[in-house]
């Protein structure tokens, strides 16, 4: 059983199917893709919602390199998934980049390309402006790391006048419609594994119990029993999760599931331009309350034309009502601080004011430990995990899949920092 129909409890079918000989059942408490995978801005990123050099100090270098590969190979998955679905979702790629403008910012990245250099992954590229002041502060250890060059590059990457900038970190990244990807691979897998494969949606799951052999899914007056139950739902839902005799089943409480409500905007530009993915940090220090901003520019198709879509987001705000409603009105006052803060990252060119041609928000899932929960619950092996929003994009929910048809595959993994505590 796997309960959630996001991009996460997909891929999870998806890989299950593909890997093993299993039946498998899919239960959606609402429709498919309708939480955050369908409410989100489509990147295609790598990044962990933590330094990957802190993840480093707490599980070593190579745990940490394995994970970071394991999101990095996730572009190799997502077209496995479009090929063999026949997808037909656009999937876009290029190099993006983030801004910085302090040491303390650059630092944190550069020890990122040490642990990536000695786990013999793929560099980032990083250019340092020649009117950083910081640019003789700039440690020995991290000589080879990056460049100097003009600050009119750095503008030029960041597609920004805005000179508070001094650095940029570039990469692979991409564009995505993760909800019609989702869509359309469901619907692959109800027409290819027709006699292994069911869906069931509009089915709210109260309880999961589980035992040496089995769990036990109570949902919509009926009871499912299974092999295995893997929850890809965020794992801030209304359901109870248990053991036989009754007893609560929780994970580490770094890794329990929070939720924070995504505020995105989207315009149509006036003129076509190339896809894109930046960020922009704005707190002196990684990890403060000041959200970074974020810009997914991407091909839109509508049905009278094809045209440039960009979003941009960066307002997150903690979650505590016991229902999320994801057709509550978006704040006014909210739209107004996003077209004076964020629009200048996303279009300086557009003018104050102007009616936008989307706005939205999502409820996505974060924890303390600033990385995905993958893998069986160390004492109840029958439950796994495929949640939480730690690695930016969605790439990490289709990673998370692929890792869990291998352990139901019975393939020994080694340890990871995924693994559920």
């Amino acid at each position: 059983m796997v309960v959630g129909a996001g991009i996460a409890g997909v891929a999870t079918a998806f890989f299950v199917l593909r890997t093993t000989t299993n039946n498998v059942l899919l239960v959606e408490r609402d429709r498919v893709a309708r939480g955050a995978t369908g409410r989100n801005a489509g990147q295609l990123t790598t990044y962990f919602e933590r330094a990957l050099s802190d993840i480093a100090k707490q599980f070593g270098p190579k745990q940490a390199a394995e994970a970071q590969r394991g999101f990095d190979d996730a572009h190799d998955l997502l077209d496995l998934m479009v090929a063999e679905a026949g997808a037909t979702v656009r999937v876009e790629r290029f190099t993006g980049h983030m801004g910085m403008f302090n040491l303390h910012h650059l630092q944190v990245h550069l020890r990122n390309n040490l642990i990536r250099r000695a786990g013999g992954l793929r560099l980032e590229t990083c250019v340092v402006s020649q009117e950083a002041e910081f640019l003789p502060e700039i440690p020995r250890e991290f000589d080879g790391l990056y460049a100097v060059v003009p600050q009119a590059r750095v503008r030029g990457l960041l597609e920004i006048n805005d000179d508070r900038y001094f650095a940029v970190l570039s990469d692979l990244k991409g564009c995505a419609n993760s909800g019609v990807l989702a869509q359309q691979v469901l619907a692959y897998l109800q027409r290819r594994y027709a006699g292994r494969f069911r869906f069931v949606d509009r089915t709210n799951v109260a309880r999961i119990v589980t035992s040496g052999d089995q769990a036990v899914l109570h949902a919509g007056g009926h009871q499912v029993t299974a092999a295995h139950v893997v929850l890809c739902t965020n794992g801030f839902v209304d359901h109870i999760v248990q053991d036989s005799d009754g007893s609560p089943i929780r994970l580490a409480a770094d890794q329990q599931i929070i939720g924070r409500v995504a505020y995105m905007t989207a315009f149509v530009e006036d003129e076509p331009r190339p896809p894109a993915a930046m960020s922009y940090i704005r707190n002196t220090i990684i990890g403060g309350d000041t959200a970074y901003v974020y810009v997914t520019r991407r091909t839109y198709d509508r049905p009278e034309d094809t045209v440039t879509l960009t979003c941009m987001g960066g307002p997150e705000y903690p979650f505590h009502e016991p229902v999320y409603d994801p057709s509550a009105p978006f704040p006014g006052e909210l739209l107004s601080a996003m077209d004076e803060q964020v629009r200048p990252f996303a279009q300086p060119s557009r003018p104050v004011g102007r009616p936008y041609d989307f706005h939205w928000h999502g409820l996505m899932g974060y924890n303390d430990s600033g990385s995905r929960v993958v893998g069986a619950h160390p004492r109840h092996q029958r439950l796994l995990y495929n949640l939480g929003c730690n690695g930016v994009g969605f790439l990490p929910s289709i990673y998370g899949g692929h890792r869990l048809s291998q352990l139901l595959a019975g393939e020994q993994l080694p340890p990871s920092i995924f693994d559920p505590r």
